[in-house]
């Protein structure tokens, strides 16, 4: 009996306490005084809701809130999100000189907070990006130039080969074998070789989307990768096969992580031109302190550089190929373009990196495939630590999470007119685009955590591009709707069409 009261006072407190907290957040909290649904201002169920049991409509959701309550919506408890219609304000959150830290809720929804991508505190964002940028740096892009090309004539003898039996390819699929080898090649200095996979490897395609369908649970439940990591695979298998997936991607990478470390590949090894043999390598020879070049961190910022330089540019290369082939105008100037220059190329040595860099179409081409790819489909959050943010007549108190979102930004009609149209021009004054548009397009966000791959994106996606819609000039959609293939339908951080998608399908003939 005694047993019975004491549980049922631990529930009365319990219930007591659940009402105290919705009262605060309600009416106390210095969020209160911003609009937003009462039911998202109460508690994070309401997130979970459209991310989770809805699967990935939270960012539509918000774009509805955006209609009813104006371009400020409380989204959470803790989370305001801003749809600025001149745009600015973007820059103000995702500033590249004021401290800005990361939203902890936002990054554990990857279990890679020892990463830079996943860092939250500003000033340590700074030491583990100033490791990594001479991986990144213009200098090791040029020098990676002929591990790119070997690789882009690779996906065309793969292309080649269905060429010949007209056979239709799974452009996404394609692309991410190819992005992958690349990045992995570049990165691992150990290609993954999906590309030598007669089906292009469609069970790593898979990996990628579990990955993405995964954060939506571990970012409202992060203690649930240490659970799930725990757990035999059996066990991992009957709960979410996906994340079996995911767990093997991870040991692949910690394996190459150990052999390093162990000294079974060397430490001091380069590539080409006493460039970096790989990522890790470089972090290890950087002036971070020894308890930031631990096995746990490195393969958590290999995991980030992998699934960044994988299916985000496979997703561009795939949006960029469906509207050039759903535009033939847009198509003909393309290849018109790059008609006129082969023809200067030095003889037998196909395109390179300087030669596309001076194409002005292509150049627009590629920004536009950005803004239609969006980087990452979900929010990203920001806090102003030790400063007030002022946005119209709003005032924002300092170290509140404040959300933007590349999809609603692409497509502000006030900006971008005709917004949901391929329309390379727009982005070239010549051809009666808008001076400084590339201001507002944030496939990469902006500011000082602006994405670190942005140049090697660029010059991977341009000199395949220009390779592809050069060499074969005579390609069409199969059987490809927009609304079921392409259209953004559910997003799973980085965008995924509707699930009777069959793909992007491409016939070469």
């Amino acid at each position: 009996m005694v047993g019975f009261w004491n549980l049922a006072i631990a529930a009365v407190f319990g219930l007591l306490y659940c009402v105290a907290v919705i009262i605060y957040r309600l009416f106390l909290s210095p969020l209160s005084k911003f609009p937003g649904p009462k039911l998202a201002a109460a508690t994070l169920w309401y997130e979970f809701y459209y991310e989770v049991v809805k699967e990935g409509q939270f960012m539509f959701k918000i774009q509805e809130l955006h209609k009813q309550y104006g371009p400020i919506v409380r989204i959470s408890p803790f989370e305001l999100h801003v749809d600025d219609p001149n745009g600015d304000f973007y820059h103000v959150v995702f500033s590249g000189t004021a401290v800005r830290d990361k939203n902890p809720y936002e990054i554990a929804q990857f279990g890679t907070n020892d990463t830079g991508f996943g860092t939250v505190d500003h000033y340590l964002h700074r030491k583990r990006r100033q490791a990594l940028n001479p991986f990144f740096s213009m200098a090791s892009i040029n020098r990676l130039e002929p591990i790119m090309r070997t690789m882009i004539e690779k996906l065309c003898t793969r292309i080649d080969e269905a060429q010949k039996f007209k056979t239709p390819l799974n452009m996404r699929l394609v692309y991410l074998c190819y992005a992958t080898d690349f990045i992995t090649t570049y990165a691992l200095n150990n290609s993954w070789n999906h590309l030598d996979s007669p089906d292009f490897s469609p069970l790593w395609c898979r990996t990628i989307k579990e990955t993405g369908a995964m954060s939506k649970w571990t970012k409202q439940f992060p203690f649930l990768y240490g659970f799930l990591t725990s757990m035999p695979d059996w066990l991992v298998g009957k709960l979410n096969p996906g994340m079996i997936l995911v767990l093997d991607m991870q040991r692949k990478i910690k394996s190459m992580v150990q052999d390093i470390n162990d000294g079974k590949v060397g430490g001091e090894d380069v590539s080409l031109n006493g460039g970096p043999r790989t990522v890790f390598q470089t972090l290890l020879n950087s002036d971070l302190p020894a308890s930031e070049k631990s096995v746990h961190h490195l393969w958590q910022e290999g995991q980030n550089v992998i699934g960044a330089g994988a299916d985000a540019t496979a997703y561009v290369l795939s949006i960029t190929t469906f509207h050039l082939l759903n535009n033939l105008d847009k198509l003909e100037k393309l290849q018109a373009e790059l008609r006129s220059v082969a023809a200067f190329l030095p003889n037998g040595q196909g395109w390179n990196l300087t030669a596309v860099r001076q194409l002005p179409y292509l150049t627009n081409v590629v920004l536009e495939g950005l803004r239609l790819s969006y980087g990452t489909s979900s929010r990203l959050t920001r806090i102003a630590p030790n400063e007030n943010l002022k946005f119209q007549d709003w005032v924002v108190p300092a170290g509140t999470p404040i959300s933007m979102t590349a999809y609603i930004m692409h497509h502000n009609e006030k900006i971008f007119p005709h917004s949901h149209s391929f329309v390379p021009e727009r982005w070239s004054e010549r051809d009666g685009g808008t001076p400084g548009l590339e201001r507002y397009m944030v496939s990469f966000s902006k500011g000082s955590r602006q994405c670190i791959g942005m140049n090697l994106a660029k010059a991977e996606i341009s000199l395949t591009l220009a390779t592809l819609f050069h060499r074969y000039q005579d390609m069409e959609l199969f059987d490809t709707n927009f609304e079921r293939d392409v259209k953004l339908t559910h997003d799973m951080f980085l965008p995924q069409p509707s699930k009777e998608s069959r793909g992007i399908r491409v016939v070469f003939k």
